[in-house]
Formats: structure tokens, C-alpha cells, sequence
């Protein structure tokens, strides 16, 4: 930087310290983004309508289970086969959806001989408080022990029979409920590797130490591997808009013998399951089998 050869020497170091000031201000800027409004970047959490669970459970029989979390009251969802199911699936949601807007899907699609759970972070639908990984954490421990005596199963059922299946944000949830779990199989739909390599995508710096919502998808299926065998199938959009195609896979390359990969050209990150159905249903239905 040239100072101006006339300006007196204070005159030319206020005027120093006030660029540099500002430039400070304009670097910060992400940084303050990221540390002081994640949970608004991650989470757009919204309430189910008034009618909504009623219409739900006229439509498909199933049962709304009521649990307590620290974060106030709960609600999920169980649908499908709910006398003597083959499997039982977690399904979670991406952050800008309910769980209830698969079920339309899931009915029309996912193998009728199984059971699924349907469930809501916190603050979303029906349910209270806000999000964290932690909480839906809190989340998952609380609703299988409820899904699993609603279906008549035992309190600690064979982990053969339970399943997952996730998109975006839900991926990271479903794969929470996994490592509790100790779930071995299911279906993703446009993961990422982890919220800290998300904050690098974003802003193309590298801030993910800042970042606090910790998902790790990557560290998850790295503990499922080690558990003993284990098959996970990922779709992914080649021009996914949101999560790149390239995090899926570096999951896939970090997790050969688990992670089976397969892009949709063109896909982008919220249309897959409109315009692929056939190719899901498939996956679910060989993972349901295995």
C-alpha cells in the first residue's frame, strides 16, 4: 500500500490502521456467519399443520409415538408393517423437509413387508426445542425402544432385522441412529462427507474447526466398517446444486468394500427420488433382502 507523500506521519498511520481495520472486518465476515448463525445455515425447522398427523394416520393406519427428550416433547412416525415386519427402517429427512413428506413416497415405493420409523429433529413437526447432532442423538435412543414395542419386537431386537435410509441432512441423522444402534445396512441419498468439510465447500476457506454442528458421515460408516460387514448404498446427483457429488465419492473411496456408488447424471439434490423412484425402490429392496 502507497500512502499519500503529503499526509503527515500520525495523519498516514490512522489512515493505515483504518484499512487495515476493514479489511479485518471483510475477513471476519464469514467467520462471524459461521460461528454465529450455523444452527439458521443448517436447519430450517417449521411446524406440521394442524391437520397433518390426523390426515397421516387416516391415510396410511399408522401410529404417532409420543416421546420425551430434554428438548421437550417428541413425535415420530411408524408406518408399513406393523404386525409382523421383516425389517424395521429409520428414515430421516433433509433439513428443509418433514418426515412425513416421504410417507406418500415410502407407501407408493419401499417394500410392504417392512416396518418404518419416520423421524422429526427436534423442532421440526411436531416436535419441540432445536436441533444439534447431540439431540437427535438423545432422539434416536428414546424412539427405537417405542418403535420396537409398538411392533412387538424385544428391547433389544437382532440388529440383522434393522435398517436405515436417509437424504441430505437425514443421511447424517439416519447414520446417527446406526452407530447407536449398530446398524449395518441401508440406503443414503446425497450425504456428505461431514458439516466441517461442508463449511470448506461453502466458503472455500477452511473453518470447519469453527463449525459446532459436528456430523460426520464419514467417521460413521468408518465405525460401521469396523463393526464387521456392512452394505450401504449411495445415490448421488452428478449436478447436485447443494452437496457436491465429490463428497459421496470420497465416502465411497474411504469405504470400498462398504459403499456402493451409484450417480444419477444430471440428478440434482432434491429430485432424485421424484424422477429415479424405480432405482431406489430397487436398493431398497435388495438391502431389505440381504
Amino acid at each position: 500500500m502507497t500512502n499519500p507523500p503529503d499526509l503527515p506521519r500520525p495523519t498516514r498511520l490512522r489512515h493505515s490502521l483504518r484499512v487495515l481495520r476493514g479489511l479485518c472486518i471483510i475477513a471476519c465476515v464469514p467467520l462471524l456467519l459461521l460461528v454465529g448463525c450455523q444452527s439458521k445455515l443448517i436447519y430450517f425447522p417449521r411446524p406440521y399443520g394442524t391437520a397433518t398427523t390426523a390426515e397421516w394416520q387416516q391415510t396410511t393406519h399408522g401410529r404417532a409415538l409420543d416421546f420425551h427428550t430434554s428438548q421437550g416433547r417428541q413425535r415420530a412416525f411408524l408406518q408399513g408393517n406393523l404386525t409382523s415386519p421383516r425389517n424395521l427402517w429409520i428414515f430421516c429427512g433433509g433439513n428443509g423437509t418433514f418426515a412425513l413428506d416421504w410417507s406418500e413416497w415410502l407407501t407408493a415405493h419401499a417394500p410392504r413387508q417392512d416396518a418404518w420409523l419416520l423421524v422429526d429433529f427436534p423442532g421440526y413437526g411436531d416436535c419441540e426445542g432445536a436441533p444439534t447432532p447431540g439431540r437427535i442423538r438423545d432422539s434416536m435412543d428414546q424412539v427405537m425402544p417405542r418403535a420396537f414395542q409398538e411392533i412387538g419386537w424385544p428391547a433389544h431386537p437382532d440388529a440383522r432385522r434393522l435398517r436405515f435410509f436417509g437424504h441430505s441432512l437425514g443421511c447424517a441423522a439416519a447414520l446417527i441412529g446406526a452407530t447407536e444402534f449398530k446398524i449395518q445396512r441401508g440406503v443414503l441419498i446425497a450425504p456428505f462427507t461431514s458439516t466441517m468439510d461442508m463449511a470448506h465447500h461453502i466458503t472455500g476457506l477452511p473453518l470447519g474447526f469453527l463449525v459446532w454442528h459436528r456430523f460426520d458421515n464419514s467417521a460413521r460408516l468408518a465405525e460401521m466398517a469396523a463393526r464387521g460387514p456392512a452394505e450401504v448404498i449411495i445415490f448421488h446427483g452428478t449436478t447436485d446444486e447443494v452437496i457436491p457429488v465429490a463428497m459421496s465419492r470420497t465416502l465411497a473411496s474411504q469405504q470400498q468394500n462398504l459403499v456402493h456408488l451409484r450417480e444419477i447424471p444430471h440428478g440434482r439434490h432434491n429430485d432424485i427420488q421424484e424422477n429415479h423412484p424405480e432405482a431406489i425402490a430397487a436398493a431398497l429392496k435388495e438391502i431389505g433382502e440381504k
